[in-house]
């Protein structure tokens, strides 16, 4: 069957609708001119060389179930000759080409030609059905799993240029169309990746699809999100002006979708109008460039301190732990030498605030309880200190010991007075949450976190809006309220977009767990992989641990108990690296599951 425009009509599958097949009880062939021209025949590898053998097999896979003319294939295949009608040199090239796809699969009549295989013979018909069928359903709306395996598998069938240097106006044609499924299923499959907060593994995918398409802006505005999400903003701004030169040379400006991805990656984070906190951290605090700047132009000792805090703080929220380990080193060693024993004080809870980040909670501890005496002997307790060691022993298990800090610190009144004391209560109220929550109130925990979200914000007020998120959103999980996973989601964006590396390895972790709590371990195993790369690569390890866990725990549930094991092990490798105090029946636990294979 022919549609108006001359292309073999498609079925209901979205397949070529074929009449038969070859006859007989030989094998039927499979065709392949994806980046190669081969044909498989019983195991049997046959190459097809020459331009005239590919040319002529091209032409019948486009036209297939369609006859094809003699005169129209003898102008396509010896377009320069003055002769017309067949001849013996297309019988020829025919006769030659049979040898290769096996009797019966070309067929000759009246009409002319026609190539009569399967419907899944020929790689560009199964790239084809497989795409248009997993278009078709992500355009129903579909966004699961499947959805993406689907994907994955159907660009696994793209293996090079179709028709290889075959040149002709029609093989032209369709060569462009197929690319341009291509590059949709591929455009189709990085969307979905960063729609799941995947950003690693997109970036990954997309960098050499998009160096291969420097004009195409829409592939090039993802690369520029993942780059940006990831925490690369300035490879995002380099690629944007490599697309915009390469676009340059063709008489063309960038269009709406990629100015759009740039305005992006260039809007600071405090003028987000849709930002779930207002009292999210300044831009200028953020911009390395800016702080490197400000730290090199210091004049005084003082700049220079307050500039190497700040870009310490940046640093360590965009995972680049060791130097902002060494710049607040270097606070504490010229406090110290000045006899500044308070601001010593509010140094060494700097350190412990990003020692912990690592994992390391004992050392980070040790830094507090020293910052608390360094406190009494001079201004008295600080609350903030205490609230920050109250965190830290929620996170190690300790709910009680942190609940008899909450009553220590005096409860923050319902309206603070100044922007500081509500930096304080938010703070306060976290604690709150998670002690309720470690305790199994978690209705209590849901009410105390929603009050720290709305602490942080208030105007003026400048909190880290990710662990507030978390909290949260892991309160919610642990009530079994699914508005947890918009919860989740808003933190692991506002992570990406402000370049928190360590949050978004956090998030990822407490997403996962979420997932298997309401069984998707899919799900969860490809949020716990996104965090373990992430936290690897900071130096994380508490969150690494706490990302292998889960990834063990889902393929578990995933019927993997090899993978599991192995996770498992990672864990508890990653755990003992920085002396993480695990509760004994945990660990016990993680020894069991590694010893007996999971």
């Amino acid at each position: 069957m022919v549609d108006g425009d001359g292309r073999a009509r498609r079925g209901a599958s979205g397949r070529l609708a074929l009449p038969g097949a070859p006859g007989g009880d030989a094998p039927p062939p499979t065709i392949d001119v994806i980046g190669r021209f081969e044909v498989v025949i019983g195991g049997e590898s046959r190459t097809i060389v020459g331009g005239l053998q590919r040319r002529l097999l091209s032409l019948l896979i486009l036209r297939s179930p369609r006859w094809t003319s003699p005169d129209v294939l003898s102008e396509a295949l010896w377009p320069e000759s003055s002769t017309s009608g067949p001849g013996s040199r297309l019988h020829l090239q025919v006769h030659r080409m049979r040898e290769k796809v096996g009797q019966g699969t070309i067929q000759s009549g009246p009409d002319g030609y026609r190539l009569i295989v399967p419907e899944d013979a020929v790689d560009v018909w199964r790239f084809e059905s497989a795409v248009g069928e997993v278009l078709a359903d992500h355009f129903r709306g579909r966004g699961d799993t499947e959805l993406l395996e689907r994907l994955e598998h159907a660009v696994r069938l793209w293996a090079g240029t179709p028709f290889p240097e075959v040149e002709h106006a029609d093989v032209d044609a369709e060569r462009h169309r197929l690319q341009e499924m291509y590059l949709l299923a591929q455009e189709t499959r990085f969307a979905h990746l960063l729609d799941r907060g995947e950003h690693e593994t997109a970036l990954d995918l997309i960098a050499p699809v998009a160096g291969e398409h420097v004009t195409r802006e829409s592939l090039q505005a993802q690369w520029m999100t993942a780059l940006h999400r990831v925490g690369r903003r300035s490879e995002a701004v380099e690629a944007f002006e490599a697309a915009r030169e390469a676009l340059a040379a063709l008489g063309l400006s960038p269009g709406r979708e990629l100015l759009a991805a740039r305005a992006g990656v260039l809007e600071q984070p405090s003028a987000r109008q849709e930002s779930d906190l207002a009292g999210t951290v300044a831009a200028r605090d953020m911009d390395e460039g800016v702080l490197r700047r400000e730290l090199a132009s210091a004049s005084t000792p003082e700049e220079m301190l307050r500039a190497r805090r700040r870009l310490a703080r940046s640093l360590a929220m965009k995972g680049e732990l060791d130097e902002a380990l060494e710049l607040l080193g270097q606070i504490e060693a010229v406090l110290r030498a000045d006899s500044r024993e308070d601001e010593v004080a509010n140094a060494l809870g700097d350190l412990a605030a990003v020692i912990g980040v690592t994992g390391d909670l004992s050392r980070a501890e040790h830094y507090l309880d020293e910052a608390l005496e360094l406190e009494e002997r001079t201004t008295g307790t600080d609350a903030r200190l205490r609230l920050v060691r109250a965190l830290l022993l929620t996170h190690s298990g300790r709910a009680e010991q942190a609940a008899r800090i909450l009553h220590e610190v005096p409860r923050p009144p319902r309206a603070t007075a100044s922007v500081p004391a509500t930096e304080r209560a938010t703070m306060w109220w976290r604690v709150r949450s998670q002690v309720d929550r470690r305790r199994g109130d978690t209705e209590a925990a849901v009410a105390a976190a929603r009050r720290a979200v709305w602490l942080g914000s208030l105007p003026g007020t400048r909190v880290d809006r990710g662990p507030v998120l978390v909290d949260l959103a892991s309160s919610l999980r642990d009530d079994g309220d699914d508005e947890c996973f918009a919860w989740f989601h808003r933190a692991i964006d506002a992570a990406y977009e402000d370049g928190r590396r360590p949050m978004a390895a956090f998030a990822h972790a407490a997403m996962a767990k979420a997932q298997l709590m309401w069984g998707e371990p899919e799900v969860a195993r490809l949020h716990a992989r996104e965090a373990l790369s992430i936290a690897r690569r900071c130096g994380c390890w508490g969150f690494a641990a706490r990302a292998a866990k889960r990834a063990a725990d889902a393929a578990m549930a995933l019927s993997d108990p090899m993978r599991a094991a192995w996770y498992y092990s990672e864990a508890l490798s990653f755990y003992r690296r920085v002396g993480y105090p695990l509760l004994p029946e945990v660990r016990a636990e993680l020894v069991e599951r590694v010893a007996s294979g999971a």
